[in-house]
């Protein structure tokens, strides 16, 4: 007579995630993790590149970019305009 005025036993919890599940599920968000990083390491070498690139082209072609531009290679006072054009 007991078993009818007393409580019914809550049903056993559900078993937990399977383990191979739970190690696939997170070497997955690894690797989402590792290919975010390396894409915001790609955007942040671009930017830089295109900040310095023009400082890079101007220093380019000569033996030492840090001596700036020799004095020969300038427009200077010889320089004129109406000449520019003519090859001859």
């Amino acid at each position: 007579m007991s078993g009818l005025f007393s409580k019914p036993s809550p049903p056993p919890p559900p078993p937990g995630p399977d383990p191979e599940t739970v190690a696939a599920q997170r070497r997955q968000e690894e690797r989402v993790e590792a290919r975010e990083r390396d894409s915001a390491a790609q955007i942040a070498a671009r930017k830089r590149a295109r900040r310095s690139s023009g400082r890079r082209l101007l220093l380019s072609d000569r033996e030492n970019p840090f001596l700036g531009i020799p004095d020969n290679e300038t427009l200077g006072p010889g320089y004129s305009r109406r000449g520019a054009g003519r090859t001859g």
